[in-house]
């Protein structure tokens, strides 16, 4: 029970974040609906009581309650779009999403600056950049952990550094 509760906050917070920041930790959560449309091209619609929503979309979007109220009327449509892509995505997809929330929430204020920023970056690319930049990242990730290592600090040790 306790592990659940957990989960399903960790989902509400992902999906306010996730609302909040324009991003989303995978593609498919930022479509609209089967049609493709992107959330933020749906028209400004008035304040979505809690009543109306559906009893599954309450129960994942539980922490978000006591504030539901206050939140912007686009806000509270891409909650309740994202909660409702949640009810369709398989345990592998539930985890992946978990997965990058935890990464995301343990990442200092700057860290999620540049995350944002590289995914805008990223949406910006034409589409066989997207996939060139896909396929060394499989590459990559295939790699065994100790060539991942050594290639991350290899990386960083050649940023140039802050003051």
């Amino acid at each position: 029970m306790r592990h659940a509760r957990r989960r399903s906050f960790a989902l509400a917070v992902l999906l306010a974040t996730v609302a909040m920041l324009s991003i989303s930790p995978t593609r498919a959560a930022m479509q609209d609906d089967a049609s493709g449309t992107p959330p933020n091209a749906t028209a400004a619609a008035a304040s979505i009581p809690w009543s109306t929503l559906t009893p599954e979309q309450q129960s994942v979007l539980a922490p978000m309650r006591e504030e539901w109220q206050q939140l912007p009327p686009m806000q509270q449509q891409r909650l309740r779009r994202k909660a409702e892509r949640w009810q369709t995505m398989g345990p592998v997809q539930r985890e992946i999403v978990e997965r990058r929330l935890s990464r995301f929430a343990e990442m200092t204020p700057e860290q999620r600056a540049t995350a944002r920023q590289r995914f805008r970056a990223f949406q910006q690319l034409p589409p066989e950049e997207k996939a060139r930049v896909r396929a060394a990242f499989r590459r990559f990730h295939a790699l065994p952990p100790a060539e991942r290592r050594a290639l991350r600090e290899r990386f960083e040790q050649s940023q140039p550094q802050h003051p």
